[in-house]
Parts: C-alpha cells; structure tokens; sequence
C-alpha cells in the first residue's frame, strides 16, 4: 500500500448573490482588467486572496475569473438573473448595478488600449518627414557638385524637396489634430459614463435609504401594535378585577339581606 496521501479533490465553492456583490466590488477596486502587461494575473490573485478573506479558502483563482466571465456574459445577453444563485431582489438589483458599471469600465478599458494603440503607431509618421529632408538634403548636394555652373536649376532643386517636406509636416499636423481629437472624445465619452456610473451609485443609495426607512417604519409599527396590545390586555385585566369585586360585594349584600330576613323570622 502506498505511504503517499490521497489528495481530496476540493468541492466546487457555490456562489451566491452576495457573494457575486463581493467579488465584482473588489474586481471594481483592483481593475484586472487594466492592469500594465504582465500583471493581469497577479491581481486576479489579490481579488482571490479578498474573497478568500470573506468567504472561506475553497475558493480559487480560476474559479473566481470564471464567476466574473459568466457574469459578464450573462449581462451581455441579459440572462443574469437565469444563473444559478440564491439572495434577496435588493441584492439582485445591487448586483445588476455593479454588472453595468463593471461594463462600462471594461469599454473605456477598451477605449484606452485603443487611443494608446494608435498613439504608437503615430511615431513612425513622425520619422518619415525626418527621412524625406535626408534624402531632399543629400540629392541637393549631389546637384551642386554636379552642376556649379546652373544656380538657377540649383534654386529649383533646393525649392523642391523644401515644398515636400512642408507637406510632410502639414500632414503630421493634421494626424496629430485627429489624434487629440480622438483622444478628447474618449475622455468626453469616459466622463460621461463615470457620471453616468455616479448617478447609479446614489440611485442604489437612495433606494438603500428608502429601504432602511421602509424597514424602521414598520419596526415602529410592530412596537406600537405591540404597546396598544399590552395596553388592551392591562386593561381587560383590570376590568375584570373590577367586575368580580363588584360580584363579591353583589354576593356578599344578597347573603347579608338573607340573615337579616332569617334573624327577623
């Protein structure tokens, strides 16, 4: 028989609607999701070790990117609430809010990556024009060696490659005009959905007040249906002491009456 111990498979953690609330908050708060090349992993194992910290050690990192993606998915195709989770409908709705912020952080994730992308591909342009003045310089000086003699096809020549790289650099002025532009209307377009996302945030917490007020209100209810009851009950016990003290002096007046006729007779 073998000495070595048989590794327990570990149980599959089940989620729970709570749970789902925990795990996208924290996802919020470190942003896997944009984190500088080769460090996707290594926040993914921080929002792991959260979890771990709130939910017990069953679960793992894998398990917790796979949550998310199928929460994500769900969103996509709007069949979150068909995923296989228990919790009240205010958690639901707290998870369907975080769900469409969560959204909208991975679209400006996206939004970035891309202005960034076509911010390093606008480098090489600038070199370009750099290349055409060489060259235009370089063919200039082959001229005058050749030709001491002709200033003026010396003139037109030097104008030439002048004119060219003119252009060039209108050109990288224009590109850099469409980049910043671009580049502005992310911006615009993340601003709007972080107020966007703000705005949902205090919707969640007005609710969340309404719903404390709702619940202390019937607390106060119950307090008071509770107060009237005992009240009601203190009094039917002192109408009924009442009751039989006055039946005890009826009793006792109708026995005095019945001596007195007896002693009489």
């Amino acid at each position: 028989m073998s000495d070595e111990p048989t590794k327990s498979k570990k149980p599959t953690y089940r989620f729970t609607v709570h749970t789902d609330i925990d795990l996208l908050e924290e996802v919020i708060n470190v942003a896997p999701h944009d984190a500088p090349y080769g460090q996707t992993t290594a926040r993914w194992e921080e929002v792991t070790n959260y979890m771990r910290a709130l939910h017990g050690e069953h679960l793992t990192v894998a398990g917790c990117r796979k949550r998310f993606d199928d929460l994500m998915a769900a969103f996509k195709t709007d069949s979150v609430n068909g995923l296989r989770a228990s919790g009240t409908e205010e958690e639901m709705s707290q998870r369907f809010v975080l769900l469409e912020e969560m959204s909208d952080l991975l679209e400006a994730a996206a939004d970035r990556k891309k202005a960034s992308k076509i911010d390093k591909d606008k480098k090489p342009d600038k070199r370009e024009p750099d290349g055409h003045r060489s060259r235009a310089a370089a063919q200039q000086g082959n001229k005058r060696k050749a030709t001491k003699g002709d200033d003026l096809d010396e003139d037109d020549s030097a104008d030439a490659p002048a004119k060219k790289s003119k252009g060039d650099d209108c050109a990288t002025t224009d590109l850099a005009s469409v980049l910043a532009a671009f580049s502005s209307m992310i911006e615009s377009t993340n601003q709007l959905k972080r107020d966007e996302i703000a705005a949902k945030r205090e919707a969640v917490a007005a609710k969340k007040e309404e719903l404390a007020l709702g619940q202390r209100k019937l607390e106060l209810e119950e307090q008071r249906f509770l107060f009237e009851k005992a009240e009601r009950e203190e009094r039917f016990e002192l109408e009924k002491v009442e009751r039989e003290a006055h039946l005890e002096f009826m009793r006792r007046t109708i026995e005095m009456m019945q001596t007195n006729l007896n002693t009489k007779s």
